[in-house]
């Protein structure tokens, strides 16, 4: 019960944002025009001119409905899909509160042989399957106190993450000819790991480390739910979720669940099944005929990639540099050296390339206020002159390239509609120059130029499978030159009439070359884990890699190749991916998608502006991460633009309550937030009630009672500001005007003493927030380089009670620490306050660690921080703690303040001015509990206070939902 309990808090405030009660992707511009399809099991809500598609995507969910379902034998109920496709961004998810599908439209560059929305369809749709089955077999009770959260939190507090998206993973494979478990560069990462460094321990393997590269949830949770599935059948997995459900106060329902039916808990599981893999995978590999490479990369501590390499002469390169511990980064190597090119943005999967001098890639930038209408810019880098050039188009750019006389460029262009073509631009000013459609619309990946600039080659996709395919530029004739089927083809790079590229044939990824004049196919490279982003120079060949430590960049020369014929009798099939899919009904047929015709009508934004989903029998406050009995009811819209949030909040002490009433709209170009609360609190003053003699007058007794008193008070706090994005490049940049308008009424009611404050006051804030901030690594602790800084001018309105003033000013600076991953953050903080004859404003400055807040009338702060990774342990205590890292952070803090001194009567009788320090150290420990999902913090706080000569200790405790 305790679990549940503590799960159900984690859980819950799992599903909130910086500005969300509950989880909200974002928002489109407010000129888009929504449209809806709603079919027997599905609501489509999509943006008008996405008709064509939406009917498409409309007719795949529907088909996928029952071959979905099966395994785990249950059909959800209706449910709303909501269709993103002004965004560049590629992706898919379920959300429970409110419950929604989200889909991204727009594929990217490094997608398997499958059509980007129909791998969505049965990848999101397991999803759906898994969390309805929960929620329609909880006790009744559940879902009456909680609404729509209950399945969420039982989700949350006990089924495994890698359950949740391995077995999509799992389904995705048995439901199509493709399939991440089909997908050689998917799976090789759990086997170079293994067969590398042996097998970690369950909690590092299923929770990850700062220590080791660990591959993801998507990637172990296939290996363990396939094989669990292969091994034992699918029902497993299927009484696992329905144990959940039926049971949501037990403590460990997996585990009782495996141990039934496997005769082993999750941990023993995992060591089964990848003791078998380990064996397995080892055999496979001695069966290789290994050919050594000659390594231009070392490895590094630390998981990195080499990837996307050009040659410049016989011995440099240029490459993209990724790293756990820096920036992704392009370099300049050679056998002897790494020398920094320069620092992209967020480049995107497969957009990096270069010819001479001359570098390109394709970078996402967000729209400067709306979430979903982010776009990608091509960006034109010279090496030698360091000048950049930046081109932003009306439709998504990606995987450029620049032609061999360096005026053009070539990018495959996706339009709102996902329409895809591949397209030339004039290099110099970015203009369109020529544009290809190809029959059928299939999506197009990775081009590259031949040496005349007539002809390009690039990978097509399709419902088919994938195909090498070239295009005249001068007649814009295209033809197939190898087709694939559903194994994988990518990253084509032409060299001495020849098309080297990335095949999946033999099961491992490997270097491949097509001879465009004999029309011969043979593999060049044969590798353990995988390679990938093949280049030629002299007949010789360069790629990258894959080892447990990353991509190296490796060189084979020419008399060291394979030099093997292609034979398509002998192309590697999946084993675990055929017994899986011999679990289900079959294959679903798309082919019929581009005649479907649902009836379609208007999606009015106002008329479903609220959606209330969820409640319970607590009064929950997700901004100050509090619970307190009460009532909460909660709304949010389906295109996330309107949050509503009701409750009332009963306080113990007081023995009265307060009513809350929220409202946050998002869909214009100001967001506007409001809350008006009222309540009845109460308090205590002490009365002396004397006895007195009828005759003399004199006192004669006195009995001093305690009365309590009440008033009624209403707050009302409404504010307007603008969220603004300019990031670009390697920094994010952001703004955030906001204006703000208080109220509070106090109104006496008959118990409330004469001499109690009665009126009310109004004021308004006015705050500029704007934010500069390096990108981070993922180990980072802080920003290597940035600055912020908030203004804030607080002032009483006229007409009500004087509350004064209060002006204020905060900066940080961030700049590099002494080694990689540490981070100096400097504060400094003024404010300065005049004082209001009725009350006046709270502090916004900071004091100094180890001294509470006060009243002040002018007060400055200097504070500086040194954060620092100790080590990484990967220690773990059973099923209860899992401590992936302990970090330090040194702090030195200073303020003067000034401020008047009060006689007992209230007035002023002189003033103030004092100086505070502190220093110490915060020590951390960061990790997992219980083996859920969210990452923790837990640390002491010791500071010294050198004017009281006293120390300050202070417990700390931190949740990082942001991770999730």
């Amino acid at each position: 019960m305790k679990r549940f309990v503590i799960s159900f808090v984690l859980a819950f405030f799992s599903l909130t944002t910086g500005y969300s009660q509950y989880f909200s992707t974002g928002q489109e511009p407010a000129s888009i025009r929504w449209r809806q399809i709603n079919t027997k099991h599905f609501q489509l809500i999509y943006p008008e001119d996405y008709e064509e598609k939406a009917q498409q995507v409309a007719f795949v969910f529907e088909k996928v409905y029952a071959y979905g379902s099966k395994s785990l034998k249950h059909e959800p109920r209706k449910i709303s899909i909501i269709l993103h496709t002004h965004t560049v961004k590629s992706n898919g998810l379920v959300a429970w509160s409110p419950k929604r599908v989200e889909l991204f439209t727009t594929p990217h560059q490094a997608i398997y042989a499958q059509d980007w929305l129909e791998q969505l369809a049965i990848h999101e749709f397991r999803h759906v399957v898994q969390m309805d089955k929960i929620q329609q077999e909880l006790p009744d009770i559940l879902p009456i106190l909680f609404g729509e959260q209950a399945a969420a939190v039982a989700v949350g507090a006990y089924l495994p993450f890698w359950f949740i998206e391995g077995d999509a993973v799992v389904t995705e494979t048995a439901l199509s000819k493709a399939g991440r478990g089909r997908l050689p560069s998917f799976l090789m990462e759990n086997k170079a790991q293994l067969l590398e460094k042996g097998a970690y321990s369950f909690n590092k393997a299923s929770l990850g480390s700062y220590k080791d590269f660990v591959p993801n949830r998507y990637k172990f949770g296939y290996w363990m739910v396939g094989g669990t599935r292969q091994k034992f059948g699918s029902q497993v997995w299927e009484n696992v979720i329905s144990e959940i459900a039926k049971r949501p106060l037990s403590i460990t329902p997996v585990d009782r669940v495996l141990k039934r039916e496997t005769g082993m808990n999750q941990a023993g599981l995992y060591r089964s099944l990848f003791n078998d893999y380990q064996k397995e995978w080892s055999r496979e590999v001695a069966d290789i005929k290994i050919y050594k490479v000659k390594e231009i990369t070392a490895r590094q501590p630390f998981f990195t990639r080499y990837t996307q390499a050009y040659a410049l002469n016989d011995s440099t390169w240029i490459a993209l540099k990724e790293s756990r511990v820096d920036l992704s980064r392009i370099v300049r190597l050679t056998s002897k050296s790494e020398e920094l090119v320069t620092t992209p943005g967020a480049i995107f999967k497969e957009s990096f390339s270069g010819r001479g001098n001359q570098l390109i890639w394709s970078e996402r930038r967000p729209d400067i206020r709306w979430t979903h209408a982010d776009r990608s810019v091509i960006v034109v880098y010279n090496s030698e002159t360091n000048e950049k050039q930046v081109f932003e188009h009306e439709n998504k750019l990606f995987s450029p390239t620049i032609s061999p006389s360096f005026k053009q460029f070539a990018a495959i262009e996706v339009d709102h509609s996902n329409h895809y073509s591949l397209s030339i631009f004039d290099l110099q000013n970015g203009q369109l120059l020529q544009q290809f459609k190809l029959p059928g619309n299939p999506y197009l990946l990775t081009p590259c130029w031949d040496d005349s600039g007539n002809s390009l080659f690039f990978v097509t996709q399709s419902s088919e499978g994938k195909k090498l395919t070239s295009l005249d530029v001068m007649t814009g004739h295209s033809k197939v030159l190898m087709d694939g089927h559903f194994h994988e083809i990518r990253n084509p790079y032409f060299a001495d009439d020849k098309l080297y590229f990335t095949g999946s044939f033999s099961g491992i990824d490997n270097i491949y070359q097509l001879d465009l004049n004999s029309k011969l196919t043979k593999q060049l490279s044969s590798v353990p884990f995988g390679a990938d982003y093949p280049a030629s120079i002299g007949g010789g060949l360069v790629f990258s890699n894959y080892n447990s430590d990353g991509f190296q960049l490796v060189q084979l020369h020419q008399n060291e190749m394979v030099n093997k014929e292609l034979d398509s009798t002998i192309f590697k099939t999946y084993p675990l991916a055929e017994k899986l899919a011999s679990q289900e009904l079959g294959i679903p047929d798309f082919s019929e998608k581009e005649h479907a015709v649902f009836e379609t009508k208007p999606y009015r934004k106002l008329a479903h502006l609220f959606n209330f989903h969820s409640w319970a029998p607590a009064y929950i406050d997700a901004a100050e991460e509090d619970v307190k009995p009460g009532v909460s009811l909660f709304s949010q819209n389906k295109l996330g633009t309107a949050e509503t949030r009701l409750g009332y909040e009963y306080d113990w002490a007081d023995e009265t309550g307060k009513y809350i009433a929220g409202f946050k709209y998002s869909g214009w170009f100001p967001v506007f937030d409001a809350e008006v609360s009222y309540r009845k609190p109460s308090a205590h003053y002490w009365l002396i009630e004397n006895t007195i003699d009828q005759e003399s007058g004199a006192i004669i007794a006195s009995d001093t009672t305690k009365q309590r008193f009440s008033w009624k008070e209403l707050n009302i706090d409404a504010s307007v500001y603008l969220p603004l994005q300019f990031s670009q490049g390697k920094y994010t940049q952001y703004v955030r005007p906001k204006i703000d308008y208080a109220y509070q009424n106090i109104a006496h009611t008959t118990d409330t003493p004469h001499e109690f404050y009665e009126g009310y006051y109004h004021s308004v804030t006015y705050q500029l927030y704007l934010q500069n901030m390096l990108r981070q690594a993922e180990l980072d602790l802080r920003p290597r380089w940035g600055q912020a800084l908030e203004l804030t001018f607080r002032y009483g309105l006229k007409g009500g009670s004087d509350v004064g003033d209060l002006s204020a000013v905060q900066a940080y600076l961030f700049v590099p620490g002494f080694m990689q991953n540490h981070g100096t953050r400097f504060y400094y903080g003024y404010q300065k306050r005049n004082q209001g004859a009725a009350f006046t404003f709270g502090n916004i400055v900071r004091s100094p660690h180890g001294y509470k807040s006060f009243q002040n009338n002018e007060i400055y702060t200097l504070s500086a921080d040194y954060a620092m990774p100790l080590a990484y342990p990967d220690w773990s205590l059973g099923r209860w703690i899992f401590l992936k890292r302990l970090r330090a952070n040194f702090f030195y803090d200073y303020a003067h303040a000034t401020g008047n001194l009060y006689s007992q009567e209230g007035q002023v009788a002189g003033t103030f001015s004092t100086d505070m320090q502190s220093i110490g150290v915060d020590l951390m420990g960061d990790g997992h509990f219980l083996r859920l999902l969210t990452p923790v913090s837990l640390g002491l706080r010791t500071a010294f206070l050198p004017k009281s000569q006293k120390a300050y200790f202070q417990l700390l405790f931190s949740v990082d939902f942001d991770s999730l």
